[in-house]
């Protein structure tokens, strides 16, 4: 296994671990940590009561932005690149990383939480440093 493919597996399965802890989120023992994340990706425009109920406007930005990019993602880079091409398998992975991206980062400044684009950014970062290319020999 090459540097880029171990680097995509660790950092898919950092996304993975997040959504899950989003997901778990909803349980109301564990409501605390929804409504820190909250709190700071609502900061400073909007308070959010201690006695949280999740927004669904952003539950749909955040839900909607890491299944399509990621999605795209998996079943890309499952299905053409990995046994293919390292530089092919960074060129899907660049493209499904922006359309998340823009789309969950739209979605979080139309319902009032810019403060989550710069969060999406630490994935942003993530997705294109980890799936780098190596040289591979290939013309894509």
């Amino acid at each position: 296994m090459t540097p880029q493919q171990t680097a995509m597996r660790l950092s898919g399965t950092v996304l993975i671990v997040t959504g899950v802890l989003f997901a778990l989120t909803a349980l109301p023992a564990l409501h605390v940590i929804a409504h820190i994340f909250l709190t700071v990706a609502y900061w400073p425009i909007h308070s959010v009561p201690s006695d949280i109920v999740v927004p669904s406007p952003l539950l749909l930005a955040i839900v909607g932005g890491l299944t399509a990019g990621l999605g795209a993602m998996q079943w890309a880079l499952g299905t053409y690149v990995a046994p293919v091409s390292s530089t092919v398998a960074a060129k899907v992975a660049k493209i499904t990383a922006w359309v998340w991206f823009c789309t969950d980062s739209a979605g979080s400044v139309l319902v009032g939480a810019p403060v989550n684009v710069a969060l999406n950014l630490s994935f942003l970062l993530l997705i294109l440093l980890t799936s780098r290319p190596q040289s591979d020999g290939s013309s894509y």
